[in-house]
């Protein structure tokens, strides 16, 4: 096996969001940064494929108007072109289509709503932008709706737009206090050409800065500790001061196998979260007047990203369906009766279709519990950090950028540079 000479001030195991993220930050400060993927390209779940002419992301992906990831990206210098997806849309219930109550207006003039079901929703609306997450963090959301929401149908409305934000349907093991964090992020924002052109701008920022990547590297363990440490790929050994890990916490783990001590982070109980998505191209939609759709009791969803985004070179539209949770095999039908009931006739104008049975949403699902949050920092073993969606107290991409940014900083902090 060969041995690299050059000793890295950090490896970054996975070239997806959170190692783009860390490697800036790190490569900005003037250290010398090594990532590496097991794929043949980087981005992970980011990545876009083209297919007819039109960009299509893995499943439904979007950024929020109030999240950290657009407020990084401004740090570093990239912006980037999409829009803000509006607060309206629809909803069904029972086979019927109905307007979701996103102003005040639809709110007291639907015909779906009772007026103590309206007054409930009007107060939580008024009052959730607000509310200080911390003291109901360790409640399951669907408890903590009980208590607060007496109408069955407003709490399932309330539930349906925690779907949406959070990619989850386990309410009753999601903890409250994370749920509305996460719909306090505001409004969705769509990419022009997908999430692959975040991922391009963010490649090209991290070699703007020297870091240097090496793909198709499988590793199979990390040993020793700060400043010495080492990285066994399927090839070689790599030396660093610092090694970073932004693979799964299964994947993470099993490079710690032949360190004596258990750091604390393998020991939490980690649950997916998955959805299965129908990924549609289409000539036209036959119901232009529906962009936006989800099931109130039903955990399914659709948006044609395409009337907020630029996603095709043709004017295809571009429309993800998804459901949330673990497929079977009735999944696809069902998305397509989904698909048939906001948009009749759907099939005759497809021009492409892909259907993801298991796409893994996060690595982690925050549950209602007294486990403390998963630091970037393993203190079990010096000079080794770990990023991605499970590492933080943020879901989704906005962990990948929280925890990225904060594993950089506590790199940096053995260099004594403060990240800015």
């Amino acid at each position: 096996m060969q041995n690299t000479e050059q000793n890295w001030d950090c490896v970054i195991i996975g070239g997806g969001i959170a190692g783009l993220i860390a490697s800036i930050y790190l490569a900005r400060a003037e250290k010398s940064v090594l990532i590496l993927e097991k794929a043949k390209t980087l981005g992970g779940r980011g990545r876009t494929t083209v297919k007819m002419d039109s960009y299509l992301n893995l499943g439904p992906h979007a950024l929020y108007s109030k999240g950290l990831a657009i407020e990084t990206l401004r740090e570093l210098g990239i912006e980037l072109e999409g829009g803000i997806v509006p607060t309206r849309g629809k909803m069904i219930h029972n086979g019927e289509i109905f307007d979701i109550p996103a102003s005040p207006f639809i709110l007291v003039t639907s015909t779906l709503l009772n007026w103590n079901a309206k007054k409930e929703l009007l107060s939580f609306f008024l009052k959730y932008k607000k509310m200080k997450t911390d003291g109901f963090k360790n409640v399951p959301l669907a408890q903590w709706l009980q208590h607060r929401i007496k109408d069955k149908l407003a709490r399932n409305l309330i539930l349906m737009l925690s779907r949406l934000s959070s990619y989850s349907d386990e309410s009753d093991r999601l903890s409250a206090g994370a749920a509305i964090k996460q719909l306090q992020l505001g409004n969705a924002m769509y990419l022009n050409k997908g999430w692959q052109s975040m991922i391009d701008a963010l490649i090209n920022k991290a070699v703007e800065f020297g870091v240097q990547f090496q793909t198709v590297k499988h590793v199979n363990k990390v040993t020793g500790s700060f400043p010495d440490l080492s990285v066994q790929t399927n090839k070689e050994i790599i030396y660093a001061k610092n090694v970073l890990s932004t693979s799964s916490p299964q994947e993470t783990s099993k490079l710690l196998k032949e360190y004596k001590c258990t750091p604390e982070f393998i020991k939490k109980d980690y649950i997916p979260v998955h959805a299965a998505c129908l990924d549609l191209v289409l000539s036209k939609v036959p119901n232009p007047n529906i962009d936006f759709a989800m099931g109130v009791e039903d955990p399914f969803y659709f948006s044609n990203h395409s009337k907020i985004a630029k996603l095709s070179n043709q004017d295809h539209q571009v429309i993800h369906v998804m459901k949330y949770g673990i497929s079977n095999q009735e999944t696809e039908k069902e998305l397509e009766e989904f698909m048939e009931i906001v948009q009749p006739g759907w099939e005759e104008f497809v021009i492409y279709k892909r259907y993801l049975p298991r796409m893994t949403v996060s690595n982690r699902l925050v549950l209602a519990s007294n486990d403390d949050e998963v630091s970037p920092l393993v203190s079990q073993i010096p000079g080794f950090y770990i990023a991605g969606d499970w590492v933080g107290d943020a879901m989704l991409a906005e962990a990948s950028f929280q925890s990225g940014r904060k594993a950089a900083q506590f790199i940096l902090e053995k260099f004594s540079i403060k990240v800015v």
